[in-house]
């Protein structure tokens, strides 16, 4: 019974939990349904919403590819070289290869090849284009001679004549290119040592380090923490400036200049140390004529060795820096990122193409057009500036880019560079699109014959013609209330922009010649780049500022030259100024009748001769500079004129005729004006940086007459530097802009622009009464319409030619 019993009651528990098992595996089943009917809906939704943004993209990409690319009707740009060179074009290929043959065959000049060049040969140094003289060049420009009678082209050729007991410079000019087959001198008996050749230079480097290795490597290590050795790994030393001296600072008629040592990490210029030598160099001859060590001058390496280990020269220590991305020194970018998303910054495009032309080296923009050129020694050039087809400007150049520095290290003492000794043409090269200039610029490149190649070398990227919106509207009137007309009539600020920028060594100018639809031009230089610094010493703090722990950045004084060839309605010009003075005039509306009133007044003066031109500025006399033609006057009886307005001027406070200053006197003048000649072509020179060949006070001195002359304004620019901590690693170029303007001046009977399709104005559809609608009037297409920006191709291509930006050889 109890078995039976208990058989039973399993049988109980068996069907319970078999019932339990089915309802179980009911709800699993249903709960799998519902699993896989969600999954489905989600994938259904997924696949839903993938298909939408497939469809979206898809019609953004159709919509896209209906959008052009911007462009359409644009200028023709051909900055090829053409095959017959205006009157201003840098020398082509052909005349190179026809001036070359020419004077590597004249046995008079007794030429070697570059590849034979020495301290003690006659070789050609550079060759540039030497411009027909000005009357020769109007008269063609204006059409008075036929064709056939186009001025000749000529190269001023710069020959180094060491094959001679006295080593000398000659300039040549020869013509008539490109099959010359003469030659006249423009200018000889110039010293070599007036020059430092590039033999020179590493010839001198090459015997110091020498020197230096062998008897004061050990001081060197142990002073700097590092090396002048091949095998000196990351902590190298390097001769890495080169100081001219020029007779005035030296006392003696020898080529003298002076190599600084650096601690090679970084960019080598910001980590000196206070070791320098003085050389001397005779041709092959090196002679070490004096040695600076940590404030101390000795007369020889082993006088300095010897004093080093007998203790009378005291020793100093920098350590060498950690050469990573967060050195000072460095341009790589460091510190909390902003903005926080990397959100692209903003660019200007060109919706309907180029609004200017380029044909060779001519551009035409808007009612301007000039040529312009680079010259290997002096820079940008422009020439034959004409506004609605008259001449403004016959020629418009820089001469010279100058810098004197201060201090108590003798690198910073003699250090008064004229960058013309380093060819300011041939060192532009490289700008790059998007930063140097706007992506959408055209990228022009420049030539130069140098001492190097018998052919062309050719540097790309040197120019770069834009238009862009200055964001500063060029006029603009609003009018709100109805007693005043209920207006707004505005234009916006488009010029174009002929820019180049210059590096010499650590400073870079940026040079910019800009064009307003106004008939104004604006010149205009902007220096950044890396200061010269001299290793931090309580004696250097009157000549700088400590901006990091070793360094002082040292005081220097930027000067730049620029010579302006005014043609106003012809070249027989004057100069006056417009003085304005105060006047006590009768006050008529006063109680008392004896009271008087102050008030400013201007009187016209004529500036007669050369000597009454050469301006220095004087607040307490404010005036206005004004170039005329005495028989073009306007309907109300006021000279055509156009206006000088100078506003980056600066004062030279150097004694006069002291040091180099004579290669710098032109600085004596914030503008000088001279009667134009053939033998003042230019206010500096190759030599100026060691001697003053070229004079410019002997272009006041002779003060001959400027009335109804062809006149030539010389205009100086300036600005001191006292450098900060916020100069390194570089200088910015805000509140480092230095300019001058050409304005028109009773010029146009009204302002030329308001012939511009860029304007817009704003006004009711009935006077004075705005609520019944508005009338927004533009004179251009339609703004509506949209375009895509083109691509900006710059990285590919640099990665096909690197050439393009660094120096490969």
């Amino acid at each position: 019974m109890e078995k039976e019993a208990e058989g039973n009651g399993l049988g109980k528990v068996n069907k319970i939990d078999e019932k339990h098992v089915a309802d179980n595996c009911r709800k699993n089943k249903k709960l799998m349904f519902v699993v896989i009917f969600v999954t489905l809906v989600t994938v259904c939704a997924i696949l839903l919403i993938a298909l939408v943004c497939v469809v979206v993209l898809k019609n953004k990409e159709l919509a896209e590819s209906k959008v052009p690319t911007c462009g359409g009707h644009t200028g023709v740009i051909d900055i090829s070289e053409q095959s017959e060179p205006s009157v201003f074009s840098d020398l082509t290929a052909a005349e190179v290869k026809g001036l070359t043959e020419y004077l590597y065959n004249n046995k008079e000049l007794n030429l070697v090849r570059p590849s034979e060049v020495g301290v003690d040969k006659n070789y050609v140094y550079l060759a540039e284009i030497y411009l027909p003289d000005k009357d020769e060049t109007v008269t063609f420009l204006d059409g008075n001679i036929n064709f056939k009678d186009k001025p000749k082209r000529e190269a001023k050729v710069i020959i180094f004549k060491g094959n001679q007991s006295s080593p000398e410079v000659q300039e040549i000019v020869v013509s008539p290119l490109p099959n010359p087959n003469k030659h006249r001198t423009l200018r000889d008996g110039i010293p070599l040592s007036y020059c430092i050749t590039l033999h020179d230079a590493i010839g001198a480097e090459k015997y110091l380090t020498k020197m230096v290795k062998e008897k004061i490597q050990d001081i060197l290590r142990e002073s700097y923490e590092g090396s002048i050795s091949s095998k000196c790994g990351d902590h190298c030393l390097t001769f890495g400036i080169l100081v001219p001296v020029s007779r005035s600072f030296s006392g003696v008629e020898k080529l003298r200049f002076l190599f600084g040592l650096y601690q090679h990490a970084g960019y080598y210029l910001l980590h000196p140390v206070d070791f320098s030598v003085l050389m001397e160099v005779d041709r092959s001859n090196y002679t070490i004529v004096k040695v600076w060590y940590n404030g101390q001058v000795t007369e020889s390496l082993e006088a300095l060795k010897q004093g080093y280990d007998k203790g009378t020269i005291e020793k100093q220590h920098v350590p060498f820096p950690k050469d990573d991305d967060t050195l000072y020194s460095k341009m790589t970018r460091r510190g909390p990122a902003f903005p926080e998303s990397g959100q692209r910054p903003p660019f200007q495009i060109e919706p309907d193409g180029k609004r200017y032309r380029i044909k060779g080296r001519q551009v035409t923009y808007m009612n301007w057009r000039f040529d312009f050129r680079m010259s290997t020694l002096h820079g940008p050039q422009l020439y034959d500036i004409r506004y609605q087809n008259k001449r403004i400007v016959y020629e418009l150049s820089v001469q010279e880019i100058a810098v004197f520095y201060s201090g108590h290290s003798p690198i910073a003492k003699y250090a008064n560079f004229f960058d013309s000794i380093g060819l300011i043409g041939s060192s532009a090269k490289g700008l790059v699109p998007g930063v140097d200039c706007p992506a959408h610029a055209t990228f022009l490149p420049s030539s130069h014959f140098l001492q190097k190649s018998e052919k062309l070398v050719t540097f790309q990227n040197v120019f770069c013609v834009f238009e862009q919106d200055t964001g500063m509207p060029l006029r603009r009137h609003h009018s709100y209330s109805k007693y005043h007309g209920m207006f707004y009539e505005g234009m916006p600020g488009h010029v174009l922009i002929l820019r180049t920028i210059v590096t010499i060594v650590n400073y870079d100018y940026i040079v910019d010649f800009i064009f307003y639809q106004n008939g104004a031009m604006e010149t205009k230089v902007v220096s950044t780049g890396y200061i010269i610094t001299t290793q931090f010493s309580e004696k250097e703090t009157s000549y700088g500022a400590r901006v990091d722990t070793y360094i002082t950045g040292n005081l220097h004084h930027h000067l730049f030259h620029f010579k302006v060839d005014l043609d106003i309605n012809g070249i027989k010009n004057r100069y006056d100024t417009m003085d304005i003075d105060t006047t006590i005039v009768q006050n008529n509306f006063h109680s008392d009748k004896n009271a008087k009133i102050t008030m400013a007044k201007f009187e016209r003066s004529a500036k007669l001769t050369e000597k009454d031109a050469a301006y220095k500025f004087n607040f307490d006399t404010p005036k206005y500079h004004i170039f005329y033609n005495n028989l073009t006057m306007n309907s109300f009886g006021n000279p055509k004129a156009y206006r000088v307005l100078l506003k980056g001027m600066s004062k030279q406070i150097l004694p006069k005729d002291k040091g180099n200053e004579p290669s710098a006197s032109w600085f004596r003048y914030q503008m000088a004006v001279t009667k134009h000649k053939e033998t003042e072509r230019s206010s500096s020179s190759l030599y100026s940086t060691l001697e003053s060949v070229v004079n410019f006070q002997t272009f006041i001195d002779d003060n001959e007459s400027l009335m109804d002359e062809d006149l030539v304004a010389w205009i100086s620019l300036g600005i001191q530097h006292i450098p900060h901590t916020e100069d390194l690693p570089v200088t910015h170029t805000p509140g480092m802009d230095l300019s001058f303007f050409l304005l028109p001046y009773n010029y146009f009977p009204e302002d030329p622009s308001m012939a511009s399709r860029d304007s817009v104005r704003i006004e009711p559809k009935m006077k004075n009464n705005a609520n019944v609608g508005i009338n927004f009037i533009r004179h251009s297409k339609p703004r509506y319409k949209r375009c895509l920006p083109k691509k900006n191709m710059y990285q590919e291509l640099l990665q096909k030619n690197p050439g393009i930006l660094f120096d490969l050889k």
